[in-house]
């Protein structure tokens, strides 16, 4: 009669065996299957948002770029940003960002024009006017409201910097600068990674929170190298 504990190591053995034989196997090709066809995504990725860098816009279009241009300037002094404009387009009420750091609030129109290009006292009337509207319809909680207006090369009249003086206007000039890092890179609750991309339909409902390990990123290789895969559902962006 077989020893029952030589049968026994033996049907141990072998199960090992087979686990690292086969599951193991198959679990890797597998997981080299994900991976390559994640790098395809992300190769595919890569030349769409570089096409997207270096095409020419419209001028809605670049008036979007620079808004969230400006947008990641306060992102990264860690204020909270809302693309108002890019989200509501037409019905943005004048208002293209409003950036709150938990003090006070900036409720901000950009324009990029070119050098040709005056900025009026009436665009500064109708800046104040929406900020004023801003005031009487949102929570505020006590928080100071500002209205600040950014252009890239046009310039302001003597009457616009006049009026923006009396009623407390910031004006300011900053040049879009194409280079920012434009790629965001979340963490789900779950702990998920993924980029996305300027183009995504719900980029810019997006926040990106240093915090939580969140942050921008030049390319999609950047992201990628980093752990970090594009979403399978719009769900995983949140």
């Amino acid at each position: 009669m077989e020893n029952p504990v030589f049968i026994i190591l033996a049907l141990a053995i072998f199960a090992v065996g087979f686990y690292l034989v086969v599951i193991r196997v198959k679990g890797s090709t597998e997981d080299q299957d994900a991976l390559a066809k994640a790098r395809n995504e992300m190769d595919y990725d890569q030349i769409a948002f570089d096409e997207y860098i270096n095409r020419s816009l419209t001028p809605a279009e670049l008036g979007e770029r620079y808004e969230r241009y400006l947008g990641h300037i306060y992102e990264k002094e860690g204020y909270d940003v809302e693309y108002h404009g890019a989200v509501q387009g037409v019905k943005d009420l004048g208002r293209d960002l409003i950036i709150k750091n938990g003090k006070e609030i900036l409720v901000v129109q950009a324009k990029c024009w070119s050098s040709e290009k005056l900025i009026h006292a009436k665009h500064v009337f109708e800046l104040v006017g929406s900020m004023a509207h801003y005031v009487l319809t949102s929570e505020t909680k006590g928080q100071h409201v500002r209205a600040v207006f950014y252009v890239s090369y046009a310039r302001y009249t003597g009457a616009a910097v006049e009026v923006a003086h009396d009623l407390g206007v910031d004006l300011k000039t900053e040049k879009l600068n194409n280079s920012y890092p434009m790629v965001k890179c979340k963490i789900s609750g779950s702990g998920d990674k993924t980029y996305h991309l300027p183009f995504d339909a719900y980029y810019d409902e997006l926040k990106v929170d240093p915090r939580k390990g969140e942050f921008f990123a030049y390319s999609v290789l950047e992201a990628f190298d980093r752990g970090y895969r594009r979403p399978r559902y719009k769900e995983d962006a949140a």
